[in-house]
C-alpha cells in the first residue's frame, strides 16, 4: 500500500459525476414544461445515489489518511495522537503570533499530534513535533475550515525571539484577523526588512532582540528562497527563545511535503547563526 496516497481516482471520477448530473437535473427541471415528469425522477435517484457513493468514498479517504499517518509515524519513529489532550498541546499555545493568527474565538481543534520517540532521536537530525490545527472562519451565514500543519523544533540554546511573517498574512489581513495577531507579538518591534536579502515583498520581521541582526545567514535565506520556488509556498516562523516552529498557512501536507518540509526546516535551523 503506498502510505503517501490521499485522493482516489473514484473520489475524483464521483465528484465530476455528481457535478455533471446536478447540471442536468437543473437544466431539465428549467427546460421541462412539467414540474415533475418520469426522467427528472430518474435523474434525481442517480444523482442522490451519486451523492451518497461520493460521502461514503469521502470518509474513506478519511480513514485512509489516517492510517497512513500512523504508518508514516511508525517508519519515520514518532508516537502518534489523533485527537491530543490539552496538557500534549500546551508546547504549542506558547507562540503568540502563531496562536492570535491560528487560534481565533476558540474556532479550532488541535489534531494528529506526531511526538518524536526519545529512541529514535539523533541530536545532527532533530525531529520536530508536529500537529495540525483546523481553523474555522466565518464567512455570512456559512463557514470555512482550514487545516495548517505546525512544525517544533527544539533548540539546545538561547535564540533571539522573533516572528517572520508572510507576505500572503498581510495581503488578506481580514481574513487573518491582523489587530489579534499584533496584540500577540506587541513587545517586538518591526525590523527593516531591506536590511537582510529576504525576498522582496514577502515577509515582515519582527523582534526587540539586537542578536537578530546577525542571526539569519546568507544561507539559510538563499535556502528558504529555493524551498519557497520549489513548493511555491510562504512560510511562517516564530522563535520563543528557545524553540522554533515552522508553518505554511492554511496548509495541510501530503506525506511527502512532511517529509520535504521537515528535511527543509531542519536544513534552515542548521544555517542559522546559533
Amino acid at each position: 500500500m503506498n502510505i503517501y496516497r490521499t485522493v482516489s481516482l473514484k473520489f475524483i471520477l464521483l465528484l465530476a459525476a455528481s457535478v455533471l448530473i446536478s447540471g442536468l437535473l437543473v437544466y431539465v427541471i428549467i427546460s421541462s414544461s412539467e414540474k415533475i415528469n418520469i426522467f427528472t425522477i430518474i435523474i434525481f435517484l442517480i444523482n442522490t445515489s451519486v451523492l451518497v457513493a461520493l460521502f461514503l468514498e469521502y470518509k474513506n479517504i478519511q480513514e485512509q489518511r489516517i492510517e497512513n499517518l500512523i504508518k508514516f509515524s511508525e517508519v519515520r519513529g514518532y508516537d502518534f495522537v489523533k485527537k491530543p489532550s490539552n496538557n500534549e498541546i500546551s508546547q504549542f499555545k506558547k507562540f503568540k503570533a502563531m496562536s492570535k493568527s491560528l487560534l481565533p474565538y476558540g474556532m479550532h481543534a488541535f489534531l494528529n499530534l506526531f511526538t518524536p520517540k526519545k529512541s529514535f532521536e539523533d541530536d545532527n537530525n532533530k525531529k520536530p513535533s508536529i500537529v495540525t490545527i483546523s481553523t474555522t472562519i466565518p464567512s455570512g451565514e456559512s463557514s470555512a475550515t482550514y487545516y495548517t500543519q505546525i512544525y517544533k523544533f527544539e533548540i539546545n540554546s538561547d535564540i533571539p525571539v522573533f516572528y517572520l511573517a508572510g507576505g500572503y498574512h498581510f495581503s488578506f489581513s481580514n481574513l487573518f484577523r491582523t489587530k489579534n495577531i499584533f496584540k500577540g507579538i506587541e513587545e517586538l518591534k518591526e525590523i527593516d526588512i531591506q536590511k537582510f536579502n529576504f525576498p522582496k515583498n514577502k515577509y515582515k520581521l519582527y523582534s526587540s532582540d539586537g542578536a537578530i541582526k546577525d542571526f539569519f545567514t546568507e544561507e539559510f535565506i538563499n535556502l528558504l528562497n529555493s524551498g519557497l520556488k520549489k513548493k511555491k509556498e510562504t512560510i511562517y516562523i516564530e522563535s520563543n527563545g528557545k524553540e522554533i516552529i515552522f508553518y505554511t498557512m492554511y496548509k495541510r501536507h501530503t506525506l511527502q511535503g512532511m517529509d520535504f518540509f521537515i528535511n527543509l526546516f531542519r536544513v534552515l535551523i542548521k544555517s542559522l547563526n546559533i
